[in-house]
Formats: structure tokens, sequence, C-alpha cells
């Protein structure tokens, strides 16, 4: 099994989480835990800095500074039945007000 940690987790069917981690078993979300937002060192861990969310976000969503990333991926979630294709990774976002900045990307998790 494969963990994959970040500073935020946002993945449909799954809490939002802050500093948790998403347990993978043949690249399927298997979990997510929340680890009560401390991440302690685990074997094969690997973390990421930015937000981990389902790869449909990285494909479906056309982003613009200033747009607000959980909204827009909770709507994206609550329209599209097409989630759950693997993972992918916001970074550059502005994480404490959860905004999209012109520096933001997104990138595909393997």
């Amino acid at each position: 099994m494969r963990k994959i940690a970040a500073n935020y987790i946002l993945l449909p069917g799954f809490e939002f989480v802050k500093n948790g981690y998403v347990v993978l078993k043949d690249g399927k979300v298997m979990d997510v835990v929340n680890t009560g937002g401390e991440i302690r060192e685990i074997p094969c861990l690997e973390f990421y800095g930015g937000m981990i969310v389902d790869d449909c976000v990285r494909q479906c969503i056309k982003w613009v500074p200033g747009d607000p990333i959980c909204e827009k991926i909770l709507q994206l979630y609550r329209e599209n039945g097409a989630c759950g294709n693997g993972l992918a990774l916001i970074q550059g976002g502005d994480f404490t007000r959860f905004i999209w900045m012109p520096e933001s990307r997104i990138v595909y998790l393997r």
C-alpha cells in the first residue's frame, strides 16, 4: 500500500483533512487518515506540500486567480461522477484563505 501525506486533503467521499494522509491500494483510494493535524514519521510515507485532490480537479476546472479553491472543488465533486481516477496536487495556493493565486498550479501525482 502507498501512503501519501499533504498539508490538506479534499477528496470525494471523505472529510476535509489538514495534515493527514491518503492510503492507496492498486492506485485506488482506500482511506483518508486524519492525524489530528500532526503528521508523524510512518515507514514509506510520502509527503507533498499543498492540497491533494482527485485528478478530475486537474482535468475539469479552469482556474482564475482569486477563485475559491474549496468551493470550486466541492461543486465539481457534487456535479461530476467521473472522479476517482487518480490524485492531483495543488501547489502555490493561498491556503490561509483557500484562494487560487497567479503562481498556483496543479500537477498529477504518479
